[in-house]
């Protein structure tokens, strides 16, 4: 066998417990600029480099990604070593098509998978992992739990003693299910003690196969010019033209919010169910239908001048349309007044007119979506504070987020069917408060 060589790292202290700690998952989270990444990749090249045996897998929502960022991140680090003289390029065996990289001297390697397909709308199946000793997921705040759990549950090898997952991701919301699973929050604080409304430090639960290094620009100063670091810091000043307060909270102080990132619906208040049946304005409904896995979503609402207040009725899966009609007529309490429904679905709404319910077809046009998010917006919303997959929804439905870290105005189809719902039941009754069924498109 070849000598083995050895590569030299310096690295941000923080990040040493890396490469010692024998945690199943390791965390390595927190604002931009943090040296995240950098820190995995070098682990990896450690590990790839070793004599013991390593078998190491990149994994991101979207396969492709891996091109410029993981894979990109190791060739950079393993260039830095090569130039340095601690590694020979001629030992590594890089397949830059496949994502793979085998290290000749121990036939260590590194293999790329995706937990989505390219159109990000249906797993990719997670082949060819058997053996996989340590993996590194990046943003693993884009990935769904059950796709984490089966590859969690797939990797299980006998050839070393301790498996790791190393999970690189920015602060998500507070009902994801990272922070449900492995933190406790806690209100943060600014620098004269006031809780800042809204935002959470996160701390970990006790958990012994839990290893989370939370760091952000400041722990990485050395690494960073005078021009990105003042750019930082204006993101928090109330007087710089580049004050961003989410994005300072968020994504570079490392706060947890309480949605998530690019959250649509900001300002929505709560009001107790007593508030809610005491309001002396008429109802309206909505209804956005469903099956699965999206279920259908059916919910009350009252309007009062610019206010606006709403409570949740249903929200389930698997159910038929005559199912749905008889839970509607078990929950509604003013059959008379008018429910606006999804008008792409004629057929279930002719379905729910033949079980006498009054339906309508909501208004609807190319701009639609748009125009409906920005009438909500700008009312002032209550929700019934037991509207459990209301607020969830409320927390949860975003805009996409675009390479500069911003949100770009695209809402995500997803964590919608409450929110859709009060969006066609608002816009439809505000043109024709409730007279001739319309199913028409909004010019």
């Amino acid at each position: 066998m070849q000598k083995v060589a050895t590569p030299v790292f310096s690295f941000n202290k923080e990040f040493k417990p890396v490469f010692f700690s024998n945690a199943r998952y390791k965390h390595l989270w927190g604002g931009r600029a943090r040296g995240g990444s950098h820190c995995a990749t070098d682990y990896y090249l450690h590990k790839i480099t070793q004599k013991e045996y390593f078998r190491g897998l990149f994994v991101r929502s979207i396969f492709g990604d891996i091109a410029g960022s993981l894979f990109q991140d190791f060739k950079d680090r393993l260039s830095a070593q090569v130039e340095a003289g601690n590694l020979n390029e001629d030992d590594f065996a890089i397949n830059d098509s496949k994502k793979t990289i085998l290290y000749k001297p121990t036939g260590n390697t590194i293999i790329s998978k995706g937990f989505k397909t390219a159109s990000n709308k249906s797993s990719a199946k997670l082949k060819s992992i058997a053996g996989i000793t340590h993996v590194l997921i990046e943003e693993a705040e884009e990935v769904d739990e059950s796709d984490f759990n089966k590859l969690d549950d797939s990797i299980r090898t006998n050839k070393i003693d301790n498996i790791e997952i190393i999970m690189l991701f920015n602060p998500p919301g507070k009902n994801h299910w990272i922070m449900k699973r492995w933190y406790n929050l806690t209100p943060a604080v600014n620098s004269v003690g006031e809780e800042i409304e809204g935002w959470y430090r996160a701390t970990p639960k006790t958990n012994p196969d839990l290893l989370s290094i939370h760091t952000t620009f400041l722990n990485n100063l050395k690494n960073l010019n005078a021009k990105t670091i003042s750019k930082y810091h204006q993101y928090g000043d109330p007087e710089s033209p580049m004050y961003n307060e989410d994005f300072y909270y968020r994504d570079v102080l490392g706060l947890v919010s309480e949605g998530a990132k690019g959250r649509i619906y900001k300002k929505v208040k709560p009001c107790t169910a007593a508030e809610y049946d005491a309001l002396p304005y008429e109802p309206f409904y909505g209804l956005d239908f469903g099956f699965y896995p999206d279920p259908a979503a059916f919910g009350e609402h009252k309007r009062h001048n610019n206010t606006l207040w709403s409570k949740q009725l249903i929200y389930e899966q698997d159910l038929t349309n005559q199912q749905l009609a008889d839970r509607i007529k078990q929950v509604i309490k003013h059959p008379n007044s008018p429910i606006y429904a999804d008008s792409a679905e004629s057929k279930s709404i002719q379905e729910l007119i033949d079980e006498r319910l009054n339906v309508y077809g909501a208004v609807k046009g190319p701009d639609s979506i748009d125009f409906g998010i920005k009438k909500l917006q700008g009312l002032t919303w209550f929700i019934v504070e037991d509207s459990k997959d209301f607020w969830f929804e409320n927390q949860e439905y975003k805009y996409q987020i675009g390479s500069d870290g911003l949100a770009t105005g695209k809402p995500i189809d997803k964590h919608n069917h409450l929110k859709d719902q009060a969006r066609y039941a608002v816009v439809t009754h505000e043109i024709y408060g409730g007279g001739e069924r319309q199913t028409g498109r909004r010019n």
